[in-house]
């Protein structure tokens, strides 16, 4: 079997995809005996519109075609995965977090045996949305159960990107798992899959019924308190003030719960700071964004709406990038914690809505917040309480990109901010150090020179949970920190979005059971945990 990629046409039939992988091969009748599409995009750059496929494809005689350009031998698929351990669990191991790392370990646990716990501090997805939308009409938070905390994490509001650079084999096998719990064929061939935060309810909804039907129980309203480590070995975890023996952790917490880390530090956890990223959410009609970037092809339904990704880098030597841009979306209220402001960007499946939006980004380090340990969360969250203070009440400070140049409290705004529970207008200056603000200004000075009409952008504050201030480290090849805990996930440091996060969910559940065994006389229901159904 060959992979030939760049296969170009203009049309995305069948019979004009094979037409243009035989020409570009040079293949006759009957040298053809079976193909499939492995991955498809779109350039509509030079005011034109290409559509390029990756084949693969079974030719006879393959070997004489290896040496032609963009050919390779198809990779071949690996070997299912089979565990190694040897060290028996007295306990089912636990998970701590229900968000993709969390859900996709959990899942892989129970595929092979294992049971799981799942502890989770927020509700499951039916209630949390509930909760959010209660927020986001009123502004009335819940701590325990809103954007970032719940069944199916911070990935769960969003887009639902599933776009990684990674060519980690896991890639495949996990968009095959959405697929098999209902995400949509798409995902298995576009070079930009994504998914919808509405879609990702039922998705979401499967893979626990799974977890449970394969023996695993889930406990929502579940909050990990503390570890007890002695000689540097896992023996037991507190929950909701009780207790209870574990061997084995997985943490998959997410980039918010920094009550949890705070504890998990002071019981012995070694952490360390690391880089993150703050600023805003900038949108834009999404027919501006069409226009801008498809020019003749700004009504053609098959690349509407349209993407776009921005980088500058300032004379400071900060980066300032877009990032997680929600095309056909809504900017959301994201706080996790009372008196603290936070947004982020969501869409739907069908990307219908009106603007589009994108995390407009700095980069920030310890010359921004200093050495010690939590000073980055520290810095995170005063940036946070600073917007919260501007109104009190999560209305979210804005401001016209211009107005933001100069400094200006905007008096009208050309793009109509969608985030509820309602806006403010306030000079984001004011929420920013000097160094980010000069980043930020000239990053919107490059972007406009690149896409006249950008300036005319609605900001909207602030945008700071784009990736973790901590990690734990973790042994390269076992991936445990401690004795038994195994971190995972945006939360521990190691990732970046839905795929990643899950990718690193299911290498720790894999390090996890390459070390240790189920025990047999581990049953479900069993133990100190009741199952979700006992709820």
């Amino acid at each position: 079997m060959l992979r030939i990629s760049q296969v170009k046409t203009r049309d995305t039939d069948r019979r004009s995809i094979e037409h243009a992988l035989m020409k570009k091969l040079g293949l006759k009748n009957g040298d053809l005996k079976h193909w499939k599409i492995y991955r498809r995009s779109v350039d509509a750059r030079h005011h034109d519109v290409t559509f390029s496929w990756i084949i693969d494809a079974d030719i006879r005689g393959e070997n004489r075609y290896l040496t032609r350009k963009d050919v390779r031998q198809t990779p071949q698929a690996p070997a299912p995965f089979v565990p190694k351990g040897v060290i028996p669990l007295t306990v089912p191991p636990v998970v701590a977090g229900f968000g993709p790392a969390g859900m996709f370990a959990a899942l892989d646990l129970a595929e092979h045996g294992y049971r799981p716990i799942v502890l989770e501090r927020g509700r499951k997805i039916e209630d949390r949305r509930k909760d959010a939308d209660h927020f986001w009409k009123t502004g009335e938070l819940d701590p325990e159960s809103n954007v970032q905390f719940g069944e199916g994490g911070a990935g769960a509001f969003s887009d639902g990107k599933l776009t990684t650079r990674s060519r980690d084999p896991l890639v495949d096998e996990m968009l095959e798992k959405l697929h098999a719990h209902g995400a949509d064929a798409d995902i298995l061939v576009d070079a930009y899959p994504h998914i919808g935060t509405d879609a990702f309810e039922s998705i979401i909804r499967s893979i626990r019924n799974r977890i449970l039907e394969l023996g695993g129980q889930i406990r929502f309203e579940s909050r990990l308190e503390q570890v007890k480590i002695e000689d540097d070995r896992l023996q037991a975890i507190e929950v909701n003030g009780q207790w209870e023996p574990c061997q084995a952790l997985i943490l998959a917490l997410g980039h918010s719960a920094s009550d949890t880390l705070r504890r998990l530090h002071d019981n012995g956890v070694a952490m360390e700071s690391k880089p993150f990223q703050v600023g805003v959410r900038i949108e834009h009609p999404q027919t501006f964004i069409n226009e801008a970037m498809l020019h003749d092809f700004s009504q053609d339904p098959r690349l509407i709406p349209a993407r776009y990704t921005l980088t500058a880098m300032s004379d400071n030597g900060k980066g300032i990038y877009t990032f997680c841009m929600c095309p056909g979306g809504y900017v959301i209220a994201s706080s996790a914690q009372p008196g603290q402001l936070v947004v982020n960007g969501m869409s739907y499946a069908d990307r219908a809505g009106k603007n589009a939006n994108s995390a407009l980004l700095v980069q920030v380090n310890e010359e921004d917040y200093g050495p010690a340990l939590f000073a980055g969360l520290e810095y995170q969250e005063a940036i946070e309480r600073k917007a919260f203070e501007l109104s009190r009440d999560y209305r979210a400070p804005v401001q016209k990109a211009a107005d933001y140049l100069t400094g200006t409290v905007s008096n009208t705004l050309s793009t109509a901010p969608t985030y509820e529970p309602g806006t403010i207008m306030a000079d984001l200056n004011g929420l920013f150090s000097d160094k980010v603000n000069h980043a930020l200004h000239q990053g919107l000075e490059d972007f406009e020179r690149k896409v006249p009409g950008f300036l005319e952008g609605t900001m909207t504050g602030v945008e700071t949970r784009a990736s973790s201030a901590l990690r734990i480290p973790r042994d390269r090849d076992t991936r445990m920190a401690d004795d038994g805990i195994y971190p995972a996930g945006e939360g521990s440091g190691y990732a970046g979005g839905i795929m990643t996060s899950a990718i690193d969910g299911i290498k720790s559940a894999r390090a996890l059971m390459d070390r240790y065994a189920p025990a047999a006389q581990i049953q479900a229901g069993s133990g100190p945990f009741l199952t979700d159904s006992d709820n």
